[in-house]
């Protein structure tokens, strides 16, 4: 007999809509599952224009909590958010599942990877990068040594959203209420992604570059507000395994397609990962002068795993909604195992160690490229 999992929401907003279309197509798209996904109340401030397959609406955690019959809260909200609702429902001993960064920064997310250690709670982030496909072939195929050692790499997510200088300020552009701008809404999930394929950074130094210092109040255009946090960020890692690298993120960088994309080279070769194509990793091997895309037959447990769980091409309703929804079945098939089944599960202790090296990079940023050392 399948688990029934109630899921509460805490926020239903952009991220919070992807999140719910993903459980609501799940059983459309995999048969025969373990658990079934029922919706239970929305946690918001505005409960007049909630889809009729929630239970309803309530404007405090108070009033979610209140329902014995939840097995699990997901959480959607704005950064500063993130730690006192993460609590509020780890004190319930519901199981959580928290959209990144889990805390505003390193001292909020080891809080609440304590806190979920504590508790004995199924937790996991939002980092749905280790649900990509080919981000785990490429991970395969380091692993296997097939481009040899790896040498250098970039990881570039460039995004157009604030290039607009009459953008209205928002909680994104404080620090206080988001941690950092471009280095933490978008490369929290390239620092998470580049250590799940190569390991764990060395040295880091960083440059940041807030261009447009001021925006209009959300009141009107009348009043301006200083913004305080990046448009883009560079970093510089040396990574335990040798390899030099560089993540940038950007939030004002123009493209007909905003893209994520990463560059690994290698002594025998190179791969190239895009959301364009986040089904196959694109492999050169030197050798053999040659282009490789494909499946990879040589694929770890986790590698097959991921298979099991994301939504096959003909049912894709785009590359965020897959990998969302392949992350939110690994975290209800957590639920019906009781425990954390694979390693690789991006955990609050797998999000706690990448937010500690986005700290690191807003430190080296404020300093003067200042290297640091880990």
């Amino acid at each position: 007999m399948a688990k029934e999992i109630k899921l509460g929401f805490i926020g239903l907003g952009y991220i919070g809509t992807i999140h719910a279309t993903a459980c609501f197509a799940i059983p459309l798209i995999f048969k025969r599952l373990p658990f079934t996904v029922k919706f239970g109340q929305v946690c918001k401030n505005n409960i007049d224009d909630l889809p009729y397959f929630f239970e309803g609406g309530v404007k405090t955690i108070d009033e979610l909590l209140q329902d014995n019959d939840l097995t699990a809260v997901d959480i959607c909200t704005p950064n500063y958010l993130h730690k006192k609702q993460a609590v509020e429902v780890m004190k319930k001993g519901l199981n959580i599942y928290l959209e990144k960064p889990i805390g505003l920064n390193g001292d909020e997310a080891f809080e609440l990877m304590s806190m979920a250690r504590e508790k004995n709670v199924i937790n996991q982030a939002a980092l749905m990068y280790r649900f990509m496909p080919a981000i785990n072939q490429a991970r395969d195929i380091i692993n296997n040594g097939e481009i040899g050692d790896v040498l250098n790499f970039k990881a570039l997510m460039l995004h157009s959203g604030y290039l607009d200088p009459k953008r209205p300020m928002s909680w994104k552009m404080r620090f206080d209420t988001s941690g950092g701008g471009a280095v933490i809404d978008l490369g929290i999930h390239l620092v998470d992604a580049i250590r799940f394929m190569l390991g764990e950074v060395k040295i880091l130094q960083a440059r940041s570059e807030t261009y447009f210092k001021k925006r209009p109040t959300s009141n009107g255009f009348d009043s301006y507000e200083e913004v305080d946090v990046d448009d883009w960020t560079e970093a510089y890692f040396k990574m335990q395994n040798g390899a030099w690298g560089t993540v940038e993120t950007s939030r004002i960088s123009a493209d007909i397609e905003e893209e994520t994309r990463f560059e690994i080279y290698g002594t025998k070769g190179s791969i190239t990962i895009s959301t364009k194509q986040p089904r196959y990793a694109f492999v050169y091997k030197k050798q053999d002068n040659q282009y490789i895309v494909g499946n990879y037959k040589e694929k770890s447990t986790f590698s097959k795993y991921v298979d099991t769980i994301y939504p096959d091409p003909k049912y894709s309703l785009g590359f965020m909604v897959d990998m969302h929804m392949a992350s939110l079945m690994n975290f209800f098939l957590n639920i019906v195992e009781g425990k954390i089944v694979h390693k690789e599960t991006p955990t609050f202790e797998e999000a706690y160690k990448s937010q500690l090296i986005i700290d690191k990079i807003i430190e080296s940023a404020k300093n003067d490229s200042m290297m640091i050392e880990f």
